[in-house]
């Protein structure tokens, strides 16, 4: 069972949090803390275990210093969770994921849904993936193309073909630019230390230096 506590700065929901299977089961259950920020929805709640039972480790999904859980990448929220979804949604599709992934793993089991790395890893990883790429600079040229899309059909493909963007890839970056939010791309390229136009090869030596 989970109880609504407002206060002036924020709103929380604390209690139970049953694991349902597809027939409506309860499999497990979590006690939990569901903070909803002020710039929710534009923000993901912010989720704790907070019976202990799950440790406070990266290999867990839970970091150390804050005991917040990472229940999805904010980068593919859009895909999993976009803004305007009913919370209802969250609750039924990745926090329910989340622990399901945590009640097998706390078996001795692997986890069902996957598991990513931690923080630029798994950042990196996931754009890997969703531009079909194992180069970090298509990944940069592909964010790119899409956070600033205000780019001539004449310009290179970001995939690295050598041909122009409007006889190769044109599709694929327009769809994106479409379901990828731009914030999130301009947000994902800093944080992964590219600069506009530069090489990852440069990102990564710079970041030696």
């Amino acid at each position: 069972m989970l109880d609504l506590f407002l206060t002036d700065s924020k709103a929380e929901i604390r209690g139970t949090f049953p694991v349902r299977d597809d027939a409506g089961g309860t499999l497990d259950e979590y006690s939990v803390s569901i903070e909803l920020p002020p710039r929710y929805p534009d923000s993901l709640p912010i989720v704790r275990e907070t019976a202990g039972r799950i440790p406070q480790t990266l290999n867990r999904h839970v970091l150390i210093t804050t005991g917040t859980c990472c229940v999805l990448l904010p980068d593919a929220r859009w895909e999993e969770h976009p803004i305007g979804a009913p919370f209802s949604e969250y609750l039924a599709g990745p926090l329910r994921n989340f622990f399901i992934g945590q009640s097998i793993v706390e078996l001795g089991g692997d986890w069902p849904f996957g598991e990513r790395a931690h923080g630029n890893d798994a950042r990196l990883d996931y754009y890997r993936e969703l531009f079909g790429t194992a180069s970090d600079t298509v990944v940069r040229r592909f964010l790119e193309a899409v956070a600033w899309p205000h780019q001539k059909g004449r310009v290179n493909c970001p995939c690295g073909s050598g041909r122009r963007l409007r006889k190769c890839c044109s599709a694929k970056v327009y769809d994106l630019r479409t379901k990828l939010p731009r914030t999130t791309a301009r947000n994902a390229f800093a944080a992964l230390g590219f600069r506009r136009g530069a090489s990852a090869q440069h990102r990564t030596k710079s970041r030696r230096r």
